[in-house]
């Protein structure tokens, strides 16, 4: 995968970080965090809902936010919220390092902070790579040492904070990569090898998709210090496995997947019409077209609606939780849609998208994140660009197969 490394040394950090700071993503993303209308939001979401009310309060800033990205945006900033909030409801889970986790999360509700999280392990033609494992290698009386690689870290070079943990189980034998830790991308041992952007295919780059490219990457630690106050799990391979299960982490994160979807499928919808609207195409049967991406959009939103009805307050848990078997059928009924409704989007358009006719590109101001960005250009790079692609990519492999994950 080619990458641009953000940071790669102490002398260089603020300078890298200074340059993704001017970048239409971080401008955006300071946007959200600062938008007033946003405020009951930025509350709800570190805040676990202990009545029925406070859930659907929480589900529907989720819904909200979702909109204002048009469901675009996967990670920022309520799904890592989401879980270190029941991380911090359950903590007892971390054993010895419980209060460690409950000072975390207050830390980061007091700062608002946005998080991502890195907990892949790098493959090399199609098997985990050993060699480049995280793992401890020194320790100390104040942290450990960490040296390695994980990626799937979308959003990692605009976060406030990395969480680093396992995606899969481990065996006893790994105990050594059975860690679950938070540093800041921007600390010495630490690079950040994202994927470059999409402007390059725009002119200007605020106008671009950029404005909404979180920029998966990889991380690299090369002996990069984890302060005790941010060691959550040490060699626990039990922890590590256990955690999901006896926090009720993914309960939370499924909630905010499927509101963000529910709000993509109606950004499609909304902007086929719009395109149509803005005067003739080559397609065939333009209302047969919008048929399909109006149904897609009502049932994703009736999934939607359906899980939180599902609600009920989890005695394991001490939080509302929706129905764990109704959130992922939702999940994987959009899943199982999305490239279908790409497709639409490009039959809509057809030869337009090679010349698009005088004028289509000037309507603006869909999306309140980016209300800059062009009605085309969204729409040819959703239906037939990079980002649409990586879009739909990242849909697929969010949950895997939709079945199997709904089995258990």
């Amino acid at each position: 995968m080619e990458t641009q490394q953000l940071t790669c040394s102490t002398d260089s950090i603020s300078t890298a970080r200074a340059a993704t700071d001017r970048t239409p993503f971080a401008k955006t993303l300071d946007g959200l965090r600062t938008n007033p209308e946003l405020k009951l939001f930025w509350d709800c979401i570190w805040t676990p809902p202990a009545t029925r009310d406070q859930f659907f309060e929480y589900a529907g800033q989720l819904r909200r936010f979702a909109t204002y990205s048009g469901g675009l945006l996967g990670r920022s900033p309520d799904f890592l919220a989401g879980i270190v909030s029941a991380w911090a409801t359950n903590a007892t889970h971390f054993g010895e390092n419980a209060e460690r986790v409950q000072e975390f999360h207050r830390g980061c509700r007091a700062a608002n902070s946005i998080l991502t999280h890195a907990i892949s392990d790098i493959s090399e033609r199609g098997r985990i790579s050993e060699h480049h494992l995280l793992r401890v290698v020194a320790r100390d009386s104040d942290g450990i040492y960490l040296s390695g690689f994980k990626q799937l870290a979308t959003l990692a070079p605009y976060a406030d904070v990395l969480l680093i943990y396992p995606y899969r189980m481990l065996s006893q034998a790994e105990a050594s990569t059975a860690l679950c830790v938070a540093i800041e991308p921007g600390s010495d041992g630490v690079k950040v090898h994202a994927r470059p952007g999409f402007r390059g295919a725009h002119e200007i780059p605020d106008e671009s998709i950029d404005v909404l490219d979180e920029q998966d990457a990889i991380i690299e630690l090369d002996h990069a210090f984890v302060p005790n106050a941010n060691v959550f799990i040490d060699g626990s391979v039990e922890q590590c496995n256990t955690f999901r299960a006896r926090t009720g982490m993914t309960h939370p994160a499924w909630v905010q997947a499927l509101a963000r979807m529910s709000a993509k499928a109606q950004l499609y919808l909304e902007l086929a019409q719009r395109v149509l609207d803005g005067g003739p195409t080559s397609a065939k049967e333009p209302a047969v077209l919008l048929a399909k991406l109006r149904r897609f959009a009502t049932s994703t939103e009736r999934d939607f609606a359906a899980a939180l009805e599902s609600a009920t307050f989890d005695e394991r848990y001490g939080f509302w939780a929706a129905d764990r078997t109704t959130l992922l059928q939702g999940i994987g009924n959009f899943t199982e849609r999305i490239e279908g409704a790409a497709t639409l989007l490009s039959q809509i358009a057809g030869l337009d998208l090679i010349c698009p006719k005088p004028g289509r590109t000037s309507r603006q101001g869909l999306l309140p994140v980016a209300p800059q960005l062009s009605d085309w250009t969204l729409f040819t790079n959703l239906s037939s660009g990079a980002y649409g692609y990586r879009q739909n990519k990242y849909e697929l492999a969010f949950v895997g197969d939709p079945d199997r994950l709904a089995a258990g």
